[in-house]
């Protein structure tokens, strides 16, 4: 039976791949027409946003794994949490165990409606303003960045496990 366990490597793909996420935004925030015109980055937005979602929803698994399970686990227990269990169950689930607040699952809340207008929005264009791009942006990353330290941080480390601190 394969097993699934938080290897340095699988964590360090994954941290790379939220600093590419957050450079691409900082850039895409510079070069952004201040006159309004979203079609300048839309192309770009719009994969970027459910990509960081992504994201949110990869290191949500991650979390249950380290802080919940804390053993490796068969490769269809992580496909379970993974793919098996809605994001809401997942951050729900971190909220119960202590590891998640409330606070930082309404800020995934609030990303997670950009998000679902780009994915499930048929024809609707966004307004950089009106739609609170720049905020939603900088939240999800300010979540993910904490994430990130759940795994690097040895006092965060050590709190999240004593129930002393939540994300």
């Amino acid at each position: 039976m394969d097993h699934y366990s938080e290897s340095p490597r699988k964590l360090s793909r994954l941290r790379l791949k939220i600093g590419d996420l957050e450079e691409k935004w900082q850039e895409m925030n510079e070069e952004w027409d201040d006159w309004g015109n979203i079609q300048s980055v839309e192309d770009d937005l719009f994969p970027l946003i459910i990509s960081t979602h992504a994201a949110i929803e990869d290191i949500t698994t991650h979390l249950i794994l380290a802080y919940v399970v804390k053993d490796e686990v068969a490769e269809g227990a992580f496909e379970y949490i993974y793919s098996g269990m809605s994001q809401s169950h997942r951050e729900e689930l971190l909220v119960k165990c202590n590891i998640l607040s409330n606070e930082t699952r309404g800020k995934i809340s609030r990303f997670k409606g950009l998000r679902n207008k780009v994915a499930h929005g048929t024809f609707q264009q966004l307004d950089w303003y009106r739609d609170e791009i720049p905020e939603k942006m900088d939240i999800a990353f300010e979540v993910l960045d904490s994430f990130e330290k759940a795994f690097t941080d040895r006092d965060l480390i050590d709190a999240i496990e004593e129930g002393e601190e939540t994300l």
